[in-house]
């Protein structure tokens, strides 16, 4: 009987293994054409004459609020493609000179200098400028969409929804990209797939921009749900469209690293795109990937650039999540991970704020506050795979074991998303629960 059920176990052991076994994903003859700095190139040199064009014309004739609103507009556009950081502040200051010209009494303006606000992480004069954009008789419909988009960051998700159901037609695709926004916040993840697979369905034969915003988002949404499979698919076809789309390469990378274990590809990627862009989060990849090879030393100096880089004054808040992250883990700084999450939550109280705020005490072994905190404002108020954890992990060091076993085991569901380092981390915590 005993040599029996020893067989039953190893047998059982040996089914769980042979199912946890990933299949590779990527292959590099999919992704090899796009990983050429031509496409990039072009763009880039076309963004660059229109800005050359225009600040002629500006400089030409001062007074008008059009040429500085095209200036802008192709400054904006310069930022997205290769992320340098002062051009999102010269597109944004020419914004905001455009629409004082006018008094601040154009809505479309004042709609894009919300938006502008956003990408900056400056969620409070977001909020404000669609204000003014209504004060100024704008269009109720846009302010609708405006107000979503503002209150979801700010965490006023009872304002969200109202606004949500301001939107009439419940078959557009502004409506349908919301309220799948609204879905995943909620914890329906697969409603929210759905949702945005609606969405697409409706635009893919329109614009390319459009296209391809649509199809990366929903690659990402499938990667959350652990569909690789689907979001490598889309992250190429994104490229196909658009062959200079740095951001699916990323996502390729990812998936070739954490379900693939090909860091060797990985990296590959991640070093090209490196050499396009000055987005600054690449690093933090990198750092990790280098981590996992074991080359700690590298590692540790990707993080520091990317340190020194996000703590300039032009990054304002942006790469805060970041910081406060490598503080309480990389750095060991969770004191400055505090006063980083306090300063957050003045910018904007949502449940993830919260989130870096309890895990930062944890680390510096206040738990009586970061439990008060996991417990009162993260915990089922938000479903993000590193809250999870992270109040797992609080409530198991308070004594709260069967609550903290609950969590952990909800947080195996994301294992891509959260990374092999944090999922070896939590399996350890959960053997001795």
């Amino acid at each position: 009987m005993i040599i029996r059920n020893i067989l039953l176990t190893m047998l059982s052991i040996a089914l769980i293994s042979s199912c946890n076994q990933k299949k590779n994903i990527t292959t590099a003859k999919d992704y090899n054409p796009f990983l050429n700095p031509v496409f990039l190139q072009e763009k880039l040199i076309t963004a660059t004459n229109e800005v050359l064009f225009w600040k002629n014309r500006l400089a030409a004739d001062t007074t008008s609020y059009i040429n500085k609103l095209e200036l802008a507009s192709q400054y904006l556009h310069l930022f997205k493609l290769n992320g340098d950081v002062s051009y999102l502040h010269k597109g944004d200051s020419l914004l905001k000179a455009a629409s004082a010209k006018v008094g601040n009494k154009i809505p479309e303006i004042l709609y894009s200098i919300s938006q502008s606000s956003i990408g900056q992480h400056q969620f409070t004069d977001a909020a404000l400028f669609v204000e003014a954009a209504k004060k100024a008789e704008g269009d109720p419909y846009a302010i609708a969409l405006l107000k979503f988009d503002v209150s979801m960051e700010l965490g006023n998700y009872a304002e969200a929804l109202s606004n949500l159901k301001k939107i009439k037609d419940p078959s557009s695709f502004d409506y349908l990209i919301r309220k799948a926004k609204w879905e995943d916040y909620k914890g329906n993840l697969d409603g929210a797939i759905k949702l945005m697979e609606t969405a697409f369905e409706k635009i893919k034969n329109k614009k390319t921009s459009l296209y391809c915003w649509a199809l990366s988002n929903l690659a990402d949404m499938y990667t959350h749900a652990d569909k690789l499979p689907e979001a490598y698919k889309a992250y190429l076809n994104v490229l196909k469209k658009d062959s200079a789309n740095l951001y699916c390469l990323k996502g390729i990378a990812r998936i070739a690293w954490l379900n693939d274990n090909n860091t060797k590809e990985a990296k590959r990627i991640i070093n090209f795109i490196l050499s396009q862009t000055a987005m600054p989060d690449l690093k933090i990849e990198l750092a990790e990937i280098l981590a996992m090879e074991g080359n700690e030393k590298e590692g540790n100096e990707q993080i520091h650039s990317f340190v020194k880089t996000v703590t300039q004054p032009l990054y304002g808040a942006m790469y805060n999540k970041y910081l406060i992250d490598l503080f309480n883990n990389d750095l060991k700084n969770p004191s400055k991970a505090i006063l980083l999450s306090q300063l957050e939550l003045k910018n904007r109280t949502t449940p993830e704020v919260y989130n870096w705020l309890a895990w930062s005490y944890y680390n510096n072994g206040q738990l009586n506050e970061a439990y008060k905190i996991a417990s009162t404002y993260v915990l089922n108020k938000t479903f993000e795979p590193d809250a999870l954890v992270n109040t797992a992990f609080i409530y198991a060091a308070v004594g709260k074991k069967q609550e903290a076993k609950k969590l952990f085991t909800e947080s195996l569901e994301s294992s891509f998303e959260l990374g092999p380092s944090v999922m070896k981390k939590v399996k350890e915590a959960m053997v001795d629960l």
